[in-house]
């Protein structure tokens, strides 16, 4: 089923989650997208959301914000299943492939300062994937 778009904005990010990954559709990139923000929300705490949501398209800072709750604790392989899950695949490579393209346009769209303080609330093992 395709995807209805909201905002250029949002069909932006998709489409550069889309060719970093080298996804065959903005649609899957969206879906990536929405996996991996919603399952980092959960990974730092709820100030941190908000401040790292702020340079992002509407539909993702909607979703975000509707996160509540005190940061869960997870690791690598705990993150990317949460994430993979989310996109129906059980391909875990395929996944983090995926989700570091998502990070990847996250810091060039997010504030700079709130990618770093963002990594910085992450274990190493997850913060490894925004390099």
């Amino acid at each position: 089923m395709a995807e209805i778009w909201q905002s250029e904005p949002m069909r932006d990010f998709a489409e550069q989650v889309r060719q970093s990954a080298g996804m065959s559709s903005a649609d899957e990139a969206s879906r990536v997208a929405r996996a991996t923000l919603t399952t980092l929300a959960e990974a730092v705490s709820a100030g941190q959301v908000d401040e790292l949501a702020e340079g992002l398209p509407e539909e993702l800072r909607n979703e975000l914000s509707q996160r509540s709750g005190r940061a869960r604790s997870l690791n690598k392989l705990e993150f990317l299943d949460r994430i993979s899950g989310e996109i129906a695949t059980t391909d875990l490579e395929t996944t983090e492939e995926q989700v570091r393209a998502v990070l990847t346009t996250l810091r060039r769209w997010a504030p700079s300062d709130e990618t770093a303080d963002t990594v910085e609330q992450l274990p190493g093992s997850i913060a490894g994937l925004f390099e």
